[in-house]
């Protein structure tokens, strides 16, 4: 099967530690609770498309560590897996995440084998025969290489590098990166980091100045998300569930974003998907934990509206 959708980015182990409040600079906390799970930007996004209908393709960086039932776990909802790459000598990225009662939080991040990603030869298989690229955490140049194909032209192509926005990309590979892609995806914070790089007030101000850039989305948490295109602004409202762990819940809004997107729907549409896909996940500890499918999605966003 060829695929629709080649996600990039990380395929992690997450350890998760829960704490009443994290801990100012020079300080320390309790844990209340420890848990791991398997997870990552690229791993969440491509496993949970694929359980929502989304032919699609991971490439992604690991070590021989990795365990089996991560790539079992993956196999078995039918993400393509040609290009995950075991990088000898290297372990798979380790992320320990500390959450708060507030919900704030705290990441650690080893990149183990995704550190050297630059050097590596680009993998484009599943990049030349999908219509849509969704680039997540990983290299910018590694990125910027992969964008400057011709063949890249004729995709939709979308920039998400998550938190990493703040610490691995500067202002001038953003830049460079926003001229090649016509989707931008990011929270709060990441958009501020989003304008600042690029010197703009605004979203509208972001969208108008980039030709090829069609769409913003912005993830808002338990408030939804806002659409930004060059026509329209869509708030998007959130699914009402109680939320247990707010890990992953980005990544699945993405997927049901994709899931919109791959049947042909509206932003609107595309955007309530990706609000209840996000509320499958919040509702359980870890990123794959709680894993629906498409059914259950699509009966979830008709009843936010």
């Amino acid at each position: 099967m060829k695929p629709f959708l080649c996600v990039y980015g990380h395929t992690n182990m997450d350890h998760l530690l829960e704490l009443k409040r994290l801990p100012e600079l020079n300080t320390s906390a309790n844990v209340l609770s420890k848990r791991s799970f398997f997870g990552g930007t690229g791993a969440n996004v491509a496993t949970m498309s694929s359980a929502l209908g989304v032919p699609t393709a991971l490439v992604s960086y690991v070590g021989s560590d990795l365990p089996p039932a991560f790539r079992q776990l993956m196999e078995s909802k039918g993400v393509i897996l040609d290009e995950l790459m075991e990088v000898e000598g290297r372990e798979t990225p380790t992320v320990w995440i500390a959450t708060d009662e507030e919900e704030d939080q705290v990441a650690y991040v080893f990149q183990g084998a995704m550190a050297d990603m630059s050097s590596y030869p680009l993998q484009v298989n599943g990049a030349r025969e999908a219509l849509a690229v969704h680039l997540m955490t990983g290299s910018p140049d590694y990125y910027l290489k992969l964008l400057s194909q011709p063949y890249m032209l004729r995709k939709r192509r979308a920039l998400d590098p998550a938190q990493e926005i703040h610490h691995v990309w500067d202002a001038e590979r953003f830049r460079r990166a926003l001229g090649y892609t016509d989707m931008l995806f990011c929270n709060r914070n990441e958009l501020a980091t989003a304008l600042r790089y690029s010197g703009k007030e605004g979203p509208e101000e972001l969208l108008s100045s980039f030709r090829e850039m069609q769409v913003i989305v912005n993830t808002l948490g338990g408030q939804g998300a806002r659409i930004y295109t060059k026509n329209e602004v869509l708030d998007v409202p959130a699914a009402k569930v109680d939320a247990v762990d707010p890990t992953g819940a980005g990544d699945a809004f993405r997927a049901g974003f994709w899931a919109g997107l791959y049947r042909g729907m509206g932003w609107m549409d595309c955007g309530l998907l990706g609000c209840a896909a996000a509320s499958f996940v919040v509702a359980s500890p870890g990123s794959l934990t709680s894993i629906p499918d498409w059914g259950m999605v699509e009966s979830r966003a008709k009843e936010i509206m």
